[in-house]
């Protein structure tokens, strides 16, 4: 399910388009008066959504600042296609002449990018709220008293504002003011990222987790074989109500070592739980012994396997449990304000890192999104919706991989919709894998 949160006209704009997909049972919605009402909403949304979608970059600043959320949050930007449709009605409005402007919301690059299409001078008055990958979570007051300020000193002849509060609140003071409003192009594209999140999420959710536990020592030292069996069955007993606990199986490996398999799904649960002061699977309950557990997921029972083995080493070290994701991501029962992250030593990665100019823990994650995808046919949006990036970094890992002499572009990529054609890549994955050789 994927929740959608934003302004009223906002939400139906975008049940519309999702009932014109034939989905719309596989959205929820909320609507709010003020942007400052989204972190609440969002926690309403919670429990029921695998992905919350904003229809605005602040709203989900201000959500996202809140914390606390365990669905996957992202926003509808507002693009180029947006920005043009809004002039050409300015356009026809002024009769052929576009007044002086300032603009909030929209990032810099794309204001500059759309007016130089149109051969005009670009506004300088922009007030950005993600220049260089920063958020600034303005209010509305603080938005509106920019469009306010330049307007009443002569620098410019009329505002243009992605929220429609503050449109609201400028349209009330009389200051010339026209709203960005998303195109149903981009509500499109925004809602197809979203679905393809949450079943990300859910096949993320299924990888393979596994819980090792190390006994200090031996299981059973004692003499007495009646004693002996009795401390076997004890642990077992133990081990056995744990793993039914996490839903998983139990595998003895050896009288110190132990296994349980379960699912991410179910350690992300745990995590969640124990991030909310609740009682965790994360701490193993009954086993008497001295013992030390660590926590690793995977894509296979082996990856997930090695990634426990390296929760295990931390664990020791620091005195509690640690969780090994396959990206390199630690979580540590300890509560601590670092998110820490493994080290990639593996020669080959190192090396493949180095040509692409990435970090090691990037190139596995490439690695991972390319593995997802049909190598003959990948596109910046395909790579950018499997890696979890956007577009344009997607389209800089690819020149990355042609420049190093793993990829090369395959033709162009025409869509029914709106946007310009994409270029095809095709990655020569047997010699990416084999450059990295046995450390894949």
């Amino acid at each position: 399910m994927i929740g959608i949160i934003g302004p009223e006209d906002s939400v139906e704009l975008v049940l519309k388009v999702a009932d014109g997909q034939g989905r719309a049972g596989e959205v929820t919605t909320r609507a709010y008066a003020h942007p400052e009402q989204a972190p609440d909403l969002a926690r309403e949304l919670d429990e029921l959504c695998q992905v919350l979608l904003f229809t605005g970059r602040i709203p989900h600043a201000l959500a996202e600042a809140a914390g606390g959320l365990r669905a996957e949050i992202d926003f509808m930007p507002h693009s180029g296609i947006d920005l043009y449709r809004t002039l050409s009605r300015m356009l026809i409005a002024g009769g052929g002449r576009l007044p002086r402007i300032s603009v909030d919301t929209i990032e810099a690059e794309i204001v500059r990018e759309t007016y130089d299409d149109i051969e005009l001078t670009p506004p300088t008055e922009i007030l950005p709220i993600a220049d260089d990958g920063v958020l600034l979570s303005s209010g509305v007051d603080e938005i509106a008293d920019f469009h306010r300020a330049r307007y009443e000193s002569g620098a410019v002849e009329a505002c243009l504002t992605c929220l429609g509060a503050v449109h609201r609140k400028l349209t009330a003071e009389g200051v010339p003011v026209w709203r960005v409003e998303h195109t149903r192009a981009s509500v499109r594209d925004a809602l197809r990222r979203a679905w393809l999140a949450a079943e990300v999420r859910q096949s993320r959710a299924t990888q393979i987790a596994v819980m090792m536990i190390a006994l200090a020592e031996p299981a059973v030292r004692e003499r007495d074989p009646y004693r002996a069996e009795l401390q076997r069955l004890r642990l077992r007993e133990a081990l056995l109500e744990h793993a039914e606990r996490m839903r998983g199986r139990l595998t003895t490996v050896d009288d110190s070592t132990f296994l349980i398999t379960t699912t991410r799904g179910t350690v992300e649960s745990a995590i969640a739980r124990h991030r909310a002061g609740h009682a965790s699977l994360l701490t193993l309950r009954g086993v008497e012994a001295e013992h030390a557990v660590g926590l690793g997921t995977g894509t296979t029972i082996a990856a997930a396997e090695d990634n426990a083995r390296k929760a295990l080493t931390l664990g020791r070290q620091h005195g509690d449990t640690q969780v090994v994701f396959p990206d390199g991501e630690v979580y540590s029962s300890r509560e601590t304000t670092v998110k820490q992250r493994l080290r990639e030593t593996a020669p080959g990665v190192l090396r493949i890192s180095e040509q692409l100019r990435i970090g090691p823990l990037s190139t596995r994650r490439l690695l991972e999104a390319l593995h997802q995808l049909d190598s003959g046919q990948v596109t910046a949006r395909a790579l950018a919706d499997a890696y979890g990036v956007e577009v344009r970094s997607a389209r800089r890992l690819l020149n990355s991989l042609r420049a190093a002499g793993y990829a090369e572009e395959a033709g162009l990529h025409v869509s029914t919709g709106a946007g310009r054609p994409q270029t095809v890549y095709r990655v020569a994955m047997r010699r990416l894998i084999g450059a990295i050789g046995e450390d894949t």
